[in-house]
């Protein structure tokens, strides 16, 4: 019954997503906004717990792609980031900026896996831009920010811990006990789990300051200029990699953006993650069952 009810709660993604969201708006929770890191931490272990290490080995087939993946999103995206905020003032503006510098979503693999992509390549882009945002992710934010109040050595080495330790404990885990691979499912469910807490963490008090409006129209924003690396990708990229690398690229964790955001500016900042995560999910879900439609329309018959 327990297996059954994880393997649900990915399926019903979306949908606790929306309820968790509103729940926060009704009854939200201070407390469990202020120590959003752990359950971004116990989310990064369950998805590296969750990676075989013969998958990432795979990926010296395509170092190119996966550099591209890595590096070409976090560039881009925080120099949107810092367009799109602009016309907003604090918090909403720091929450935005938080976006462009966070990482691929988790929940991006399985997206890139219904929509017929690589998710071998998904894994790896989502690991590489996971370490990228932990260590260059704080400095930047506090560049884009103008350095307001962000206390970036502090805020890199904590925000290491909470990504980079549980990332590499679940990756040595995963190596350590194959056996783990048999409990791949449950790992999903469970990190679905924490991503629909996470939400409800970053929406709780969204609306004390009156800044749920502005939060959700800059979130449509942010969305809407990331389509914008993503059509250079479609573009340029290879067949193969195009649906992979518009979902990468597309697709920002808002989890990990609502941690930068509370830790560096405070809960208020992080309001934009959460709405920003609803709205983000709505968007993949889509995509990922529009895209094969799309695919078998068009293949020769």
């Amino acid at each position: 019954m327990l297996r059954r009810g994880l393997t649900r709660a990915t399926d019903l993604l979306l949908a606790l997503a929306v309820l968790a969201a509103a729940l926060a708006l009704i009854a939200p929770s201070d407390a469990l906004a202020e120590h959003s890191d752990w359950l971004l931490a116990a989310l990064v272990l369950l998805t590296a717990l969750g990676i075989a290490p013969s998958q990432l080995a795979m990926l010296r087939e395509r170092p190119a792609a996966l550099a591209a993946l890595v590096v070409m999103p976090f560039a881009v995206l925080a120099a949107l980031a810092w367009v799109v905020s602009r016309p907003f003032g604090d918090p909403v503006r720091e929450g935005v900026l938080a976006l462009g510098v966070t990482s691929t979503e988790v929940a991006a693999v399985g997206l890139v896996a219904l929509a017929g992509g690589s998710a071998v390549l998904a894994l790896g882009a989502l690991t590489g831009s996971l370490v990228v945002s932990a260590l260059a992710g704080p400095p930047l934010l506090g560049l884009l920010a103008g350095g307001s109040g962000v206390a970036v050595a502090e805020l890199i080495g904590r925000f290491s811990l909470v990504v980079l330790l549980p990332l590499a404990a679940g990756l040595a885990l995963r190596a350590l006990a194959p056996r783990l691979e048999r409990a791949e499912d449950e790992f999903a469910g469970l990190a679905s789990a924490v991503l629909v807490v996470l939400v409800y963490a970053a929406m709780s008090g969204a609306d004390a300051g009156g800044h749920l409006g502005s939060a959700a129209l800059a979130s449509l924003l942010f969305l809407a200029a990331s389509a914008v690396p993503v059509a250079a990708w479609v573009r340029f990229a290879r067949r193969d990699l195009r649906v992979t690398g518009a979902f990468v690229i597309e697709l920002r964790d808002f989890a990990v953006a609502a941690v930068l955001a509370a830790e560096a500016f405070g809960a208020g900042a992080a309001t934009v993650a959460g709405v920003y995560g609803v709205l983000m999910l709505l968007v993949g879900a889509a995509a990922a069952q529009l895209v094969p439609a799309l695919s078998r329309r068009r293949a020769p018959r």
